[in-house]
């Protein structure tokens, strides 16, 4: 079953804390795009991040911070 934007952005407002912020009150883009039927913009936003070259060379890296002394 596809769920519809409206509906995904229903289940924010029901999930989501009053202080969260909704996708339906973005504040919209630099460049105009229409609407999409089935994903809100956050979702096509986290998209765009997710399938980018850049954060694919991330994958399977790890920071690892060692410390060694205290703060003093």
């Amino acid at each position: 079953m596809i769920v519809s934007r409206a509906q995904l952005e229903q289940a924010e407002d029901q999930a989501l804390a009053p202080y969260g912020m909704r996708s339906r009150h973005s504040q919209g883009r630099r460049y105009a795009e229409e609407e999409h039927p089935y994903r809100t913009v956050y979702q096509r936003d986290r998209d765009r991040i997710i399938h980018t070259t850049a954060f694919r060379r991330l994958e399977y890296k790890t920071q690892v911070f060692v410390n060694t002394e205290g703060d003093y």
